[in-house]
């Protein structure tokens, strides 16, 4: 993988980088990524208790996540294009502080209407931050540290789903779901000073060779791309089908509630974490079985297990293989954000990592969509099933010649 650091100060007048500062940066990135997702995934836990504090229907709650995931898609590529004229670390810090405010205006939310506008605006910083964080990454690193560096933002955004969301919710379980939310605006916000403090000035690549070869449709040329992004898509789109109402599904079909839901939760970030670290070994190591394997197991194993531990009103199996899904999803993430980072580098990679953030963010729009219509049907025991239907598509894909995942890109 190759990146543009020909403007990196830390490069200049012949300076040698310092790994700490790299490492301080990359990581702070990261720290941004975990509570965007976090803010991003916030209702599915207190689902609830927010549906109480502005008076709508759970579905209703649950297409907000629909809603910001519409947003950041519709926007992730032109404010990106439009955004690339300015220093990358200017654009980062507005991304947070936009982020951060929509979820001051939810965290006062006194009805849907204004929930939804908090989230909306929120989401405006979601796509941008994405498309530059892990690009700015390999910028800032050595050469030796770039797929690291790239990785790390993955990671952060990875471990978010499952670590983020489970501290959201025992924060809105104990606080109330406003000071949850209005936790997530505090944190953004104070993350948009670190990244004032510790990153350099980042002059945009674009200016000195100019935008023509970062297009969309130059990048979607890119070898493998699209077939990467087309496993994201329906990877994503299975996995959101249950995971927008686990909470619901498993307080219906195996019974656990309260607590001992946030504990499950809480279970299924430490896998998550297990996961998205097994993801950056296997990405070097075996990255076409790696995504493969990570497939077969949220789609097959775990999604279709759930499914019969829920009839079977089993939670002593239901619990573990929910810890399995959590683990093996974020693994298929990782691969997947760093086979982009891989095939996409130089002027095409904040456009590749926008696209990619677009059909994230559309597959996030398109289960929690199916999800809704069939917990709205009184459904809901079914969602596993369903979810493991939609992901057999990935399977299908991806057990074709396995060339978009290889671990160099050619």
């Amino acid at each position: 993988m190759t990146a543009d650091t020909s403007t990196s100060p830390h490069r200049r007048a012949g300076s040698t980088p310092s790994r700490r500062a790299e490492v301080a940066a990359t990581v702070t990135l990261a720290a941004v990524a975990f509570i965007v997702v976090t803010g991003e995934t916030a209702p599915v836990g207190l689902l609830g208790d927010v549906v109480r504090g502005v008076r709508a229907s759970e579905s209703q709650v649950g297409l907000t996540v629909s809603w910001y995931a519409l947003v950041a898609a519709a926007t992730a590529v032109p404010l990106t294009r439009w955004s690339a004229r300015f220093d990358r670390r200017t654009v980062l810090v507005v991304s947070a502080v936009v982020f951060g405010v929509g979820h001051v205006l939810a965290a006062a939310a006194p009805n849907l209407a204004v929930l939804a506008s908090g989230r909306c605006l929120a989401a405006l910083g979601h796509g941008v931050f994405f498309a530059v964080a892990a690009p700015t990454a390999i910028r800032l690193a050595s050469e030796t540290a770039r797929n690291r560096a790239g990785s790390r933002v993955s990671v952060g955004a990875a471990t978010a789903m499952v670590v983020g969301a489970p501290l959201a919710t025992l924060l809105g379980q104990l606080a109330g779901w406003r000071t949850a939310m209005a936790a997530v605006a505090v944190v953004s916000l104070a993350l948009a000073v670190t990244v004032i403090r510790l990153l350099p000035p980042l002059p945009a690549p674009h200016r000195e060779r100019g935008g023509a070869a970062s297009g969309v449709r130059v990048t979607l040329g890119t070898p493998g791309l699209v077939a990467i992004l087309l496993v994201t898509a329906v990877a994503v789109t299975g996995h959101f089908v249950l995971y927008i109402y686990v909470a619901p599904y498993t307080a219906e079909s195996l019974g656990v509630h309260g607590a001992a839901f946030t504990v499950a939760l809480l279970g299924y970030g430490a896998a998550a974490v297990l996961g998205s670290v097994l993801g950056g070994r296997l990405a070097d190591r075996s990255p076409v079985t790696g995504t493969r394997a990570a497939a077969a197991v949220v789609f097959v194993t775990a999604l279709l297990g759930l499914y019969l531990a829920g009839r079977l009103g089993l939670p002593a199996l239901g619990v573990p293989l929910l810890l399995l899904w959590g683990g093996a999803f974020s693994l298929l993430v990782v691969s997947t954000t760093l086979a982009v980072l891989r095939r996409a580098a130089g002027p095409r990679a904040e456009t590749a990592n926008a696209l990619y953030g677009i059909i994230f963010q559309v597959g996030i729009v398109a289960g929690s969509a199916l999800g809704a219509v069939w917990h709205s049907a009184g459904r809901t025991s079914a969602l596993p099933l369903l979810a493991a239907a939609v992901g057999t598509v990935g399977l299908i894909l991806l057990a074709r010649p396995g060339r978009p995942f290889a671990a160099t890109a050619g």
